[in-house]
C-alpha cells in the first residue's frame, strides 16, 4: 500500500471532486441531464478552471514563494495559505455560478464545495483535516441527496464512491499524511455538509 499511495493520493485528489460532482449531477438521470450537451460542457468547463486548473496553477508559484516547503508533505501551519487561496478561487467561481440561470441543485452544490472548504480551513488552525476525505464525503452527501430528491438509481456510484474513499483513505493512513480522527473528520465535514445543504435548500 506505502509504494502506491502516493499515486492513489493524487489519481483522487480533492481538487478533482468538485467538477466530478458536477458531471454527476450531469449525468444522473434527473431532470438535470436534459440540458443540451453544450452547455453541460461549458459548465464543467467553467467547473474545472475555477476549481481545479487555476487552484493547481497556484501550487508552483506557493512553492517558489517558499510558502510550502514540500508538495507533498505539507504541515498544518503550511496547508493554511493554500487552502486560503484555493477557498477565494472557489468562491470566485460560485459567484459565477450564481448569475447562471441553472438548477437550485447545482448553484446549492456548488455552494456546499465552499462551505466545506471554508470550515476545513478554519478546523486547520486546530486540526490537520483531510481534504482527501472531505472531498469525497461530499461527492457521497451528493449522491445520497440525489437518491433522497429524486429517487434515481445511484447505487451503482455510491458503492464505487465508497470504495475509493476507503482505498483513498487508507493511503493517506499509510503514508502518514493524516491520523485516523483528521480522515474522519474531513469525511463527516463533507458527509454532512452538502448532504444536509442539498436536502434543505
Amino acid at each position: 500500500m506505502k509504494k502506491a499511495a502516493p499515486v492513489i493520493s493524487i489519481l483522487f485528489h480533492p481538487l478533482i471532486m468538485p467538477t466530478v460532482g458536477l458531471l454527476l449531477i450531469l449525468n444522473s438521470g434527473t431532470y438535470l441531464s436534459l440540458l443540451d450537451p453544450a452547455a453541460k460542457r461549458a459548465i464543467l468547463f467553467v467547473m474545472a478552471l475555477g476549481t481545479l486548473f487555476f487552484p493547481l496553477m497556484m501550487i508552483p508559484i506557493l512553492y517558489y514563494r517558499k510558502l510550502v516547503t514540500s508538495l507533498q508533505n505539507t504541515t498544518r501551519e503550511e496547508r493554511i495559505i493554500p487552502q486560503l487561496i484555493i477557498l477565494i478561487l472557489y468562491i470566485i467561481t460560485f459567484v459565477y455560478f450564481i448569475r447562471l440561470p441553472l438548477s437550485r441543485v447545482i448553484h446549492t452544490y456548488v455552494l456546499s464545495v465552499v462551505i466545506t472548504l471554508s470550515l476545513v480551513l478554519i478546523m486547520n488552525f486546530w486540526l490537520k483535516v483531510s481534504l482527501h476525505t472531505a472531498a469525497f464525503g461530499g461527492l457521497t452527501g451528493l449522491i445520497i441527496a440525489l437518491i433522497i430528491l429524486y429517487e434515481t438509481p445511484l447505487q451503482i456510484p455510491l458503492i464505487i464512491t465508497f470504495l475509493a474513499c476507503g482505498i483513498t483513505a487508507s493511503s493517506r493512513l499509510a503514508m502518514g499524511r493524516e491520523n485516523a480522527a483528521e480522515v474522519y473528520a474531513g469525511y463527516l465535514v463533507g458527509l454532512f455538509v452538502v448532504l444536509i445543504s442539498l436536502l434543505v435548500f
